[in-house]
């Protein structure tokens, strides 16, 4: 048995003060009696003349002793140790990722709740301890190592703040177990919301997830009609139940158009406005009501700075592909049949060049470069040729983004060896028996663009599905983009690659919260996105200040979590809800004591 405080021992001198009380000679009262024969007592009485007298036994005396030594038992609050708490070296592992903003009850954060159970286990181990201190959620954290003073530790818990980053404890996990190697018998206590892996690892799971009801914004998008701006809102209600929401448009604090929306539980619902006005570029979609998180409520978009690309398409005759470019807002498209005459053209700037079965002798010296079933050993070389019918599947990229379960059938392709430069978005099966064969890729060098894909629009029933014409949008988008930075839209935590104007001053970039941060190159990828909101960067070129805004939202993926730790145990870990490794005595102790109080009253009362 151990106790929190020992100070309560102190109030053990007033056992003396009660024993003292009942030696006190008690003043004699006359009394009447019809008979002498008491005369014996009264007179040993009158012989006491003290002021005190021999302390007889009273039962009342010494249940009020066994009272006093109970409520001081109750206040030295005593508990047992169990096994989980360790008695020489501990590792604290708490998850700071975006999901643990959300409420874990209505009074507590996740991230609340799990520094209060990290304080409590610090609390219990035993003087002496070695403890570490991470914090893990894209990236890990150590904070703390083997330090053995725990007020300092519990400070370190009390000042950490939750990211918006994405991520989970795992990273954590790895710091722990390289701390585990050198320090035998380290017991590692993991407070998350998410399934993570510990095997060879001893662990204790906290898991501080919560089934609180969440509806989030996933994404926002624009589009133009002629000089009509629309935007596409998709919305998802992540509870069990049925929920209605305003879903509003926001320019600042200036609210532009609202529509009522109803989601069904466990779904999602996809919100049209139509003739939306705006004053500048920056707009935000926004939902109503109070849930887990109101961080993922809200969603930026950014319009694009209203000037046209020019795209050139090279192609004896594509309808799918010149009907998919005609969707793209932003872009004008000049077309020819003739690749000899793409000399008369090159005299011409373009943005980009789009070469459908058709490859130039000489490639364009300027500008970015898409390519659909060609040979161009100048790009990338060929590295097969498949002649049979192939299921092609996506691979994860950001031309693929908002594309999960890509898929659709060629009936012949080119695939490639992908330049080290470049990244590949689709694939299928190889000639070899389990071989992976890269169909397309895309990549940026010396400031280009280029994209191959090695198969005919014609020979394959992509164009009849509906992810085409977003993969399309998502494929031009990527080679025409200019300016500082190449895309307006992130998540916390993404990095911002930011390219500016080497004959300028070095670039700025201002945060949400108006703090100016210097860059240290023109060439720069910008990580610190932690907060949510608006930033713009900015560069002095001759004289002239040139400004590009991107806008930084809550990671979709932390919105749902669709296993934690108590629906998923790997490894050796044990799974608890709160920290265990104390039986704490005091309000059983407390209990006692009234009942104990309750029995003097009545005995007093009788007697």
């Amino acid at each position: 048995m151990k106790f929190t405080h020992l100070w309560p021992l102190a109030f053990v001198i007033l056992i003396p003060v009660i024993l003292i009380m009942y030696m006190m000679k008690q003043k004699a009262k006359e009394q009447k009696v019809s008979s002498l024969y008491l005369w014996s007592e009264m007179i040993k009485n009158d012989r006491a003349n003290t002021p005190w007298e021999k302390l007889k036994k009273n039962w009342l005396m010494i249940l009020q002793i066994i009272t006093l030594l109970v409520l001081i038992a109750a206040l030295t609050s005593p508990y047992f140790l169990s096994g989980l708490v360790s008695s020489g070296k501990a590792c604290v592992i708490i998850d700071t990722s975006a999901s643990m903003n959300f409420m874990y009850d209505e009074n507590q954060t996740r991230i609340e709740k799990a520094k209060d159970e990290a304080i409590s286990y610090v609390k219990k181990l035993r003087n002496g301890t070695e403890i570490s201190l991470i914090t893990s959620d894209k990236n890990a954290v150590l904070l703390a190592a083997k330090s053995q003073n725990k007020n300092e530790v519990i400070e370190q818990i009390k000042n950490i703040e939750c990211s918006y980053y994405p991520g989970d404890a795992s990273e954590g996990v790895d710091i722990a177990k390289s701390l585990a190697i050198d320090s035998k018998g380290l017991q590692t206590i993991i407070i998350t919301d998410t399934s993570v892996d510990c095997a060879n690892l001893d662990a204790m799971v906290v898991d501080v997830y919560s089934d609180i009801g969440n509806v989030a914004i996933e994404y926002v998008s624009h589009g133009f009609k002629g000089d009509e701006l629309s935007v596409l809102v998709k919305v998802s209600n992540s509870s069990k139940e049925d929920v209605k929401r305003d879903v509003s448009i926001y320019q600042g604090e200036n609210l532009l158009m609202t529509k009522e929306v109803e989601i069904e539980a466990e779904s999602s619902e996809v919100v049209y406005f139509e003739d939306v006005v705006l004053e500048g570029t920056v707009f935000c979609a926004q939902i109503s009501g109070k849930d887990a998180c109101d961080e993922d409520n809200i969603c930026y978009d950014v319009l694009s700075d209203g000037s046209e690309r020019r795209v050139l398409l090279m192609t004896e005759a594509n309808i799918y592909l010149e009907k998919a470019l005609n969707l793209i807002p932003g872009i004008v498209v000049t077309k020819s049949e003739d690749i000899a005459s793409l000399g008369d053209f090159t005299k011409q700037e373009f943005d980009l060049y789009i070469f459908d079965g058709l490859v130039p002798e000489t490639l364009p010296s300027q500008g970015n470069i898409i390519m659909f079933g060609c040979e161009c050993e100048e790009i990338a070389p060929i590295e097969d040729y498949i002649d049979e019918g192939r299921i092609v599947y996506g691979l994860e990229s950001k031309t693929t983004k908002y594309l999960d379960g890509l898929s659709f059938g060629v009936g012949n392709t080119y695939s490639y060896k992908v330049p080290d430069y470049a990244t590949a978005f689709l694939a299928t099966e190889g000639n070899s028996e389990g071989s992976k064969a890269n169909i397309a890729f895309i990549g940026e060098k010396q400031g280009r663009t280029y994209a191959m894909l090695g198969f005919d629009l014609h020979n394959s029933d992509f164009p009849l599905y509906m992810e085409y014409p977003v993969l399309m949008y998502n494929l031009v988008n990527d080679c025409i983009n200019g300016g500082i930075i190449s895309e307006s839209v992130y998540s916390s935590g993404d990095a911002v690659p930011i390219n500016s104007n080497i004959d300028g001053e070095l670039p700025s970039v201002t945060k949400p919260d108006q703090e100016v941060v210097n860059l240290s190159d023109y060439r720069y990828n910008y990580s610190d996105t932690r907060e949510l909101g608006i930033y713009t960067v900015s560069q002095t070129v001759r004289n002239n200040e040139e400004k590009n805004t991107f806008v930084v939202n809550f990671p979709v993926t932390e919105s749902r979590i669709d296993t934690h730790p108590s629906m998923l145990v790997t490894g050796d870990e044990t799974v608890v809800t709160e920290v265990k490794g104390i039986f704490n005595l005091r309000n059983f102790i407390i209990i006692l004591a009234l009942l104990l109080l309750c029995l003097e009253w009545i005995f007093s009362l009788r007697k």
